[in-house]
């Protein structure tokens, strides 16, 4: 037990615990609504600086959910979504429906889905991807999704992206973008 009267013991905010082991022990978006996205909305410069100092990690922050940047240059769980998010939004665009309208507003079934999968030009693509060689390694990953909140499941059958799959669109369309003035430089 501490004694000496100087020390004063550390002040966080309400919800703290349920912030620190939302983001960073779990690796999971805090989405709007959730009352600890409330919390770090409230004192937003405070886990700014408090993730940045004591775990050299970026917070990022954006009006519908939050999360922690890694500081990895590789990070397989990222790449998968990537691809996975790439693959699925293809072969909705090629059956004719509206990506950011399905992907925002409308629950997907995980039957439908696999079917994509199943038949997709992208096949070889996905069976060198562990979590999404097959079947089995795509329910494994759905529910990863869903602990790390990209997705929520409505029930067994179905789902729905939360507001987090934004984040993973925005890095794509930067990707893009990238490659773009890559070949027009080469021209």
């Amino acid at each position: 037990m501490n004694t000496n009267p100087a020390v004063q013991p550390a002040s966080y905010p309400a919800q703290h615990q349920e912030v620190v082991e939302a983001l960073l022990v779990d690796g999971r978006f805090l989405l709007e609504g959730d009352p600890a996205f409330m919390a770090l909305k409230q004192h937003l410069g405070f886990y700014q600086e408090f993730f940045r100092q004591s775990f050299g990690l970026a917070l990022e922050y954006h009006s519908e959910y939050a999360f922690l940047q890694s500081s990895r240059d590789t990070d397989p769980l990222s790449r998968d979504i990537c691809i996975f998010l790439g693959v699925l939004c293809y072969e909705l665009d090629r059956e004719g429906y509206n990506l950011l309208e399905q992907l925002s507003f409308h629950t997907l079934e995980f039957e439908q889905v696999e079917q994509f999968f199943e038949l997709s030009s992208f096949r070889e693509v996905l069976e060198a991807t562990s979590n999404l060689q097959d079947a089995q390694a795509r329910r494994n990953f759905y529910n990863r999704l869903h602990r790390r909140r990209i997705i929520e499941k409505v029930d067994d059958q179905t789902f729905r992206f939360t507001p987090a799959h934004k984040y993973f669109l925005q890095f794509a369309r930067g990707v893009a973008r990238y490659n773009q003035r890559m070949a027009e430089e080469e021209e």
